[in-house]
């Protein structure tokens, strides 16, 4: 059970028009913006991040590869309502089934490049704790991609670590929609194999 109840999308208006654009992208209508609807302002300020950080179609990363980073971050911080929605927007968003399905062996598993390797060791360790990505992994991170890139990176693992925060902090409840789509595909949530 939620911490704070979220608002209904009537309540939520000075932030309804952003959270209709997320629901149009998602298929559903996110629990956690319409908690954060009790402060509108922060709700449309984490909406903009998201559609500048993961939702722009204009990013320098890859679609999907942001969408792995997201959710080894989230996987790392342990956040369930996070780590859920992005094995969704993942899938819903290019990522592979074999990858997501090997997201913890990343490392060693040879669905993953040499780049998505270098991009998702930074996200897990940043995930956790922004000081333990070590040089060597932003220098690994510098073989594959430009500043550009890495800064577009360390924003998909910062947006994460503030979602991560709120909604484990919130315990924010997991839309049916979303529900539903990690019945059909057998997810089994934050916790390393």
């Amino acid at each position: 059970m939620p911490h704070v109840a979220p608002l209904n999308l009537d309540e939520s208006a000075e932030a309804r028009e952003q959270i209709a654009w997320l629901a149009s992208a998602t298929g559903f209508v996110a629990n956690s913006m319409l908690t954060l609807s009790h402060r509108p302002e922060i709700a449309k300020a984490v909406l903009g991040l998201i559609r500048a950080v993961v939702r722009n179609p204009d990013g320098k990363v890859p679609q999907d590869l942001r969408w792995m980073i997201a959710h080894v971050t989230s996987l790392s911080n342990g956040c369930s309502y996070c780590s859920a929605h992005t094995f969704k927007n993942g899938a819903d968003n290019g990522v592979a089934q074999e990858k997501l399905d090997a997201i913890w062996a990343f490392e060693t598993s040879p669905v993953f490049s040499d780049a998505e390797r270098a991009a998702l060791r930074v996200a897990q360790t940043g995930g956790q704790c922004p000081s333990y990505a070590e040089p060597e992994d932003i220098a690994a991170l510098r073989e594959h991609f430009t500043e550009e890139q890495i800064v577009e990176i360390g924003a998909v693992i910062a947006l994460f670590g503030f979602n991560n925060r709120w909604n484990a902090l919130m315990q924010t409840d997991i839309e049916p929609e979303v529900n539903a789509f990690l019945v059909e595909h057998n997810y089994k949530g934050p916790t390393k194999e």
